[in-house]
């Protein structure tokens, strides 16, 4: 009876989150973004082509917006961290058993 209610909520977040999915995809969000992004990219084609017919000093810096943003702290990196080791030790035990399975195959 325990392990029911964990499950049922499980379930419940993996059925959420697929319609959630599925309604921002009908709404439009992501094509919605992409637009923004081309008409941030022909409003700079414009200016740079009107920046020629000027003639003025064309500079690639003006034209480009880059907003990468950089979100690492400590914990992101201590999550990398521990993630990267998890993964060797399951790894490793899962490879130990695979050796273990396959000499008793053979005998």
């Amino acid at each position: 009876m325990l392990l029911i209610k964990p499950f049922k909520f499980i379930v419940f977040v993996i059925i959420t989150s697929f319609f959630l999915t599925v309604i921002l995809s009908l709404s439009g969000y992501y094509q919605t973004t992409l637009q923004k992004k081309t008409i941030l990219t022909n409003e700079a084609i414009n200016k740079f082509e009107n920046d020629i017919k000027e003639g003025k000093d064309i500079d690639i810096n003006n034209y480009i917006e880059l907003n990468q943003k950089n979100y690492d702290n400590a914990f992101s990196k201590s999550g990398r961290y521990i993630s990267k080791k998890i993964n060797k030790i399951v790894s490793d035990c899962i490879e130990k058993t695979l050796k273990i399975i396959l000499k008793s195959i053979e005998e």
